[in-house]
């Protein structure tokens, strides 16, 4: 029996599903096959969303604002050590939210921004050997060159050129914009780090930050809101001369991180958007390969649980939210407490029937 299907019997296929049985059978039998996901999520798996949220309001031309408040307050009605375990998340994604749009808001360069033609569009498309391929793109954009996909990526770390190369998601979803008819071009990633932005200390007299400070990482926006902050708290901040110049030199620095075009090599260490295009031999290729993973993955065997393999190099860290689950299962064969108090049951494909904020 599929793991998922049309109402018809149909196998539906998604590139989330492909990525984790690929990686641990057992964990896409948790996640897919019994519809569980834990309880308590990872923190990656929470600044994503929440910006994910908020970039999706903003490009529907509504104002973020109104569920970073939303957010804010749901996050505020957490336990403390809730709280602890996941950072100051109103703080980290209103600055970077405001970094964000005034970082792709120089007017100099109006000309080269995106029309939006669509946010959050639903794409199915026939794969070869039948089965029903879906995604859900985050955004369709022209620029002066065509029609892309975009795709909105949180990262502590930028990705290397090779991830985006091997990148199976861009692929699939460029082929299936294709198929149903709409000409892109290609990919677009947009990411934005979620690093963090340094929470600049100011020294005990009240007139400088400590000198660590203005050589972090930063952007202009998070830059000038610290100095605002430490002017409204310590009335002699900045009044030296000589530290003015420092501030105004460093703040300079900061602003020549600014997008600059398309044709201009990025140099922000929180904002980029790469751009890739694909042919029809590699999307041949990889198409190939997809549909067969899909074909062994709805015909396995999931009913004899003990059977189902797991991989151990899954389980390592924070990789799996499954790893719990697994461990019951393979000491003492019954996984059902540890189900009962750590996984609640979820529909993991109800995001692209528009029902889920997760991807």
């Amino acid at each position: 029996m599929p793991l998922y299907e049309t109402e018809d019997g149909r196998p539906i296929t998604t590139q989330s599903m492909i990525k984790t049985f690929r990686m641990c059978p057992r964990e896409a039998m948790y996640k897919y096959h019994d519809r569980l996901k834990p309880k308590k999520v990872s923190l990656p798996l929470t600044r994503g969303k929440w910006a994910h949220s908020l970039l999706e309001d903003h490009y529907q031309g509504k104002d973020w604002k109104i569920p970073h408040k939303k957010l804010t307050l749901a996050f505020s009605k957490l336990f403390d050590e809730e709280k602890e375990h996941l950072g100051d998340l109103p703080r980290e994604l209103d600055v970077l939210m405001q970094s964000y749009f005034w970082h792709y808001g120089d007017p100099e360069y109006k000309d080269h921004r995106w029309t939006v033609h669509e946010v959050e569009k639903l794409i199915e498309a026939d794969m070869p050997g039948g089965h029903l391929f879906r995604g859900k793109v985050d955004l369709i954009v022209e620029d002066q060159f065509g029609l892309w996909l975009v795709d909105h990526k949180t990262h502590g770390r930028m990705p290397d050129w090779e991830y985006r190369m091997l990148d199976e998601q861009s692929t699939l979803y460029t082929w299936a914009a294709r198929e149903n008819g709409i000409p892109v071009r290609g990919f677009i990633w947009n990411y934005l780090s979620t690093a963090g932005f340094p929470k600049y200390q100011v020294l005990k007299n009240g007139k400088q930050f400590y000198s660590k400070s203005l050589t972090a990482e930063s952007t202009a926006v998070a830059f000038k809101l610290a100095i605002d902050k430490a002017k409204l708290e310590y009335p002699d901040f900045g009044r030296d001369e000589e530290y003015q110049a420092v501030l105004r030199a460093r703040m300079a620095e900061l602003k020549r991180d600014r997008w600059k075009g398309p044709d201009v090599m990025p140099t922000s260490p929180y904002f980029r958007r790469d751009v890739l295009e694909k042919s029809t031999k590699l999307i041949d290729r990889v198409l190939k390969s997809v549909d067969r993973t899909s074909k062994t993955m709805h015909a396995y065997d999931f009913t004899d649980r003990d059977s189902v393999e797991r991989d151990i190099n899954a389980c390592k860290g924070f990789m799996c939210s499954y790893k719990s689950l697994s461990m019951a299962d393979l000491v003492t064969g019954d996984s059902r407490m540890t189900r009962q108090r750590d996984y609640i049951e979820h529909d993991p494909l109800a995001y692209h029937e528009g029902n889920d904020e997760l991807k």
